[in-house]
């Protein structure tokens, strides 16, 4: 599949040619399937795009973006400056998804049977990779929230 670029709009996204209209639903498809074949193929020029030209990215201290379209399918791609979620615990990532939902470290304690002092230390851990002051600030932070 080969796409072809048409002139970028001034909001920094990437539009594509048209390509074919989906085909029309058999019996034996479904709607939904059309539909996903349809964003697959958007998603597979998008990405053809990508491979043959430069696209236009927005820069921002979150990270960077690029919107692509195609065939009324629009894709943001953002690459987050964040700290990679990989550097957490598995524990530690259980604990910063309950303090995100809300928890405090008395109710995270007893939902994962381990004392409030644990639960204290690995939230100074957390704190220390994530390099925050505060629960707020890691929630943002790690979850983009």
């Amino acid at each position: 599949m080969t796409a072809t670029a048409t002139p970028a709009s001034t909001r920094g996204s990437a539009t594509l040619a048209h390509s074919p209209p989906p085909r029309r639903t058999t019996s034996g498809e479904t709607a939904d399937a059309a539909l996903q074949q349809c964003i697959v193929a958007a998603l597979r020029a998008m990405i053809d795009h990508v491979e043959l030209y430069v696209v236009e990215t927005t820069t921002s201290d979150s990270g960077v973006s690029v919107m692509l379209e195609h065939d009324n399918v629009r894709c943001v791609l953002v690459v987050s400056a964040q700290v990679p979620r990989h550097t957490l615990s598995p524990r530690e990532l259980q604990i910063a998804r309950l303090v995100a939902d809300g928890a405090t470290n008395r109710a995270i304690a007893s939902s994962l049977d381990i004392s409030p002092w644990t639960v204290s230390t690995h939230m100074r851990r957390i704190f220390a990779k994530l390099d925050v002051s505060s629960r707020a600030e890691m929630v943002a932070q790690f979850f983009g929230v």
